[in-house]
């Protein structure tokens, strides 16, 4: 084993990968084997499969952040009324979403992608 570890090893898993690691797990493929081939370790491996077989699911949950105040929807409302007007005030901005919730946008909702 190297003395310096290879950095691919602590980034997070992609959604690509996680299919990639099962597909090759039920192809027969061991865990060591997997890992070596994707430039993992073989516990990520062994991690991934045994989620997929215990939950039936490879993806990541879902954070515990503050919970959103608009939905995709909104958000993409909110942009095109921010971009197609930058001086457009926060109230106007407003204006043009449902009226039921109004909600407040935040700069990251206005904020371009």
């Amino acid at each position: 084993m190297p003395l310096r570890r290879n950095r691919r090893q602590y980034e997070l898993l992609t959604d690509f990968d996680r299919g990639r690691i099962i597909g090759l797990r039920e192809a027969g493929w061991s865990n060591r084997r997997i890992g070596r081939h994707l430039g993992r370790s073989d516990m990520v491996v062994a991690r991934c499969w045994q989620q997929w077989i215990t939950e039936g699911r490879v993806y990541r949950r879902g954070g515990s952040g503050r919970p959103r105040n608009t939905n995709d929807r909104e958000d993409r409302a909110i942009r095109r009324v921010a971009t197609s007007a930058p001086t457009t005030s926060l109230a106007s901005i407003q204006r043009h979403l449902p009226p039921s919730r109004h909600p407040v946008p935040s700069r990251e909702t206005i904020r371009d992608d």
